[in-house]
């Protein structure tokens, strides 16, 4: 497999964003420098073409001015951390506060998704794709230590894409680093129809601001089972909202940190029952954050469509949120010396 690269536009400092895509001749994945974002997921739609089942933009401008973090990298902490603070090593660290509930969500303003890294194509034992870096300089976003970032973005024979995230420090600091892909296997419409599967047994309990409680609550008998493969709308008036919680996969070990898992576990599988598409993810990251679209209303996505709630489902495997301010959850802090290895595969079948 090779790795194609087009011109995607300029910034409006002249620095010029490249698109990468890798293809097996079976289906696509393209990629930007800008936020390490993925833009476009092509599998064949079973009538001689292909169909895109990545929600998201079309257009650099987008990209830059949308909300919603669509297919891009999301750090230096992903998800919450509750009041926007933290302490470590008896320091007090304050951070962005930029939602509504006062908390700090995905990082601040200062986004990953909004930033240029450097792309450089690769081939691992994962597959054929781009190695994305950069440098995030210690108090970044409000977060101490200098911490040099890979992101391994990686297509193979078999359908599988690969997200590989690795950092290293030199000081202590949290680190949870995700993708914000929404999916949606029919390429259109909702996906309260699709079906989810999931390898866990529990969910961590949120409070009216979608911050953990600290409380790992067992799923059996509650709206938030997907034990046994299920529609996502059946139970999901009687969640609220939706879904947009952290479910506890079996990578988790209360007694390691939420970097030790070397196992990647099988943990999702999503389906689309009209189409027969259907698509697997497999992680070594201790949580998953299942969300579906509540919010995605008014956003305008790929060729003008504005998106609607519900229209696509978030898979995004992390550490636990709000990990820095929950002694009970499996330490989320990178050590100097120590190593951040976070990786995911999802697969597609069509």
């Amino acid at each position: 497999m090779k790795v194609k690269k087009t011109r995607f536009g300029t910034l409006c400092d002249g620095s010029k964003v490249t698109l990468y895509t890798v293809s097996n001749g079976k289906m696509s994945v393209s990629m930007m420098d800008y936020g390490c974002t993925l833009t476009s997921i092509l599998v064949p739609n079973g009538k001689g073409g292909t169909i895109d089942v990545l929600v998201g933009r079309s257009t650099l401008d987008s990209f830059i001015n949308g909300a919603g973090s669509h297919g891009g990298i999301v750090g230096r902490f992903a998800n919450r951390i509750s009041n926007a603070r933290f302490t470590l090593d008896g320091k007090d660290y304050g951070l962005d506060v930029n939602s509504c509930n006062k908390d700090c969500l995905h990082g601040g303003f200062e986004r990953y998704e909004k930033m240029l890294w450097s792309g450089t194509e690769v081939t691992t034992k994962y597959g054929t794709g781009v190695k994305f870096t950069r440098l995030s300089c210690d108090g970044e976003q409000g977060f101490p230590g200098n911490v040099a970032l890979e992101i391994y973005v990686t297509l193979n024979d078999f359908n599988e894409l690969t997200l590989k995230y690795v950092a290293v420090t030199d000081k202590a600091t949290p680190i949870n680093i995700t993708n914000h892909a929404y999916f949606n296997l029919a390429g259109r419409g909702t996906v309260l129809k699709h079906t989810l599967k999931l390898a866990c047994k529990q969910y961590l309990e949120v409070d009216d601001t979608l911050i953990p409680t600290g409380k790992l609550i067992d799923v059996a008998g509650t709206p938030f089972d997907f034990t046994k493969e299920k529609q996502i709308g059946k139970d999901i008036a009687d969640t609220g909202v939706g879904y947009d919680h952290c479910y506890v996969t079996p990578a988790y070990n209360p007694k390691k940190g939420a970097f030790d898992s070397d196992k990647v576990i099988p943990v999702a599988l999503l389906k689309d029952p009209e189409s027969g598409r259907s698509m697997t993810v497999s992680t070594n990251q201790i949580g998953i954050q299942v969300y579906s679209g509540n919010f995605m209303e008014g956003h305008r996505g790929k060729n003008g469509i504005i998106q609607q709630k519900h229209d696509a489902l978030c898979l995004e495997t992390q550490c636990f949120p709000d990990s820095p301010n929950k002694k009970s959850f499996p330490s989320c802090i990178l050590q100097p010396g120590d190593k951040y290895k976070a990786l995911t595969t999802y697969k597609f079948i069509f």
